[in-house]
């Protein structure tokens, strides 16, 4: 089996395939404060309650956004598999072609995200994951990754009115019914879900008509991408496990590599 860690800003996401079919996946809260050994209780709790032995692992495929978890995780994985996993970036063998300045500073969430869309669906593609910040990415129907943009994810925005405001409540992610609010709650709702909303189909919009591609297949994953997708006006895919088969995919295109 194949395990697949996708260490994000909010959320750590593990995945257990068995060959191509993911059997089962989990998801943790990021905490830069906890031990390798910390970790190591939760996963290995969440093995024992899938009965799923520690010794089926045979390879793990890693991406972290979060520098200081990572060298953590290659602990982990060492004590608990005594395997080394392979470490996601694009200097591996990706199957696309990177025509950015930096390529190295792609996170490697998006790599996965680029690579699962651009396999799974074919190109051009607009893959979307609506996460801790909200990512667009273009894949062309040649493979080559044209650019993409950053921008603030559905929980920054909310946090953002209740941190910086004196009177705002937290609220709940929910997608009100209609654009009007008639009461505090349901205007910030309004406001942060319907906004994303709105966001999202303009950009869809926009990215197709600078890329000249009217008809790029839209992909739509991550954490809260079901609070918008039953909103847009535009069709799309909607694949909540598109980043950690995106891993699995790099794994297979790189085995026998730890880097």
């Amino acid at each position: 089996m194949l395990l697949a860690i996708d260490v994000g800003n909010t959320n750590i996401v593990c995945g257990l395939f068995d060959g191509t079919v993911l059997r089962d996946s989990w998801r943790l809260t990021t905490d830069r404060g906890k031990t390798a050994d910390e970790y190591s209780v939760f996963i290995r709790s969440l093995f024992q309650f899938s009965d799923v032995q520690l010794g089926n692992v045979e390879s793990v495929v890693l991406a972290s956004v979060v520098p200081p978890l990572t060298p953590i995780m290659r602990r982990l994985v060492d004590r608990m598999f005594h395997l080394q996993p392979l470490v996601i970036s694009t200097a591996l063998n990706t199957g696309i072609t990177w025509e950015v300045e930096s390529p190295s500073e792609m996170g490697a969430d998006r790599i996965a995200d680029c690579v699962g869309g651009y396999m799974k669906y074919g190109g051009p593609c607009i893959i979307i994951d609506l996460g801790t910040a909200t990512t667009f990415n273009f894949v062309s129907g040649d493979g080559r990754y044209l650019g993409g943009s950053i921008a603030p994810g559905l929980l920054n925005s909310s946090e953002s009115l209740f941190t910086k405001t004196a009177k705002l409540p937290r609220i709940e992610l929910e997608r009100p019914a209609t654009s009007l609010g008639i009461d505090t709650i349901t205007q910030m709702q309004v406001g942060v879900v319907w906004g994303m909303v709105f966001m999202v189909d303009g950009m869809i919009q926009r990215i197709r008509q600078d890329t000249g591609c009217p008809d790029a297949r839209v992909i739509l994953t991550g954490g809260l991408s079901g609070v918008v997708v039953p909103g847009l006006q535009t069709k799309c895919v909607y694949d909540p496990n598109l980043t950690l088969d995106g891993l699995r995919i790099l794994f297979e295109l790189n085995r026998g590599r730890t880097e």
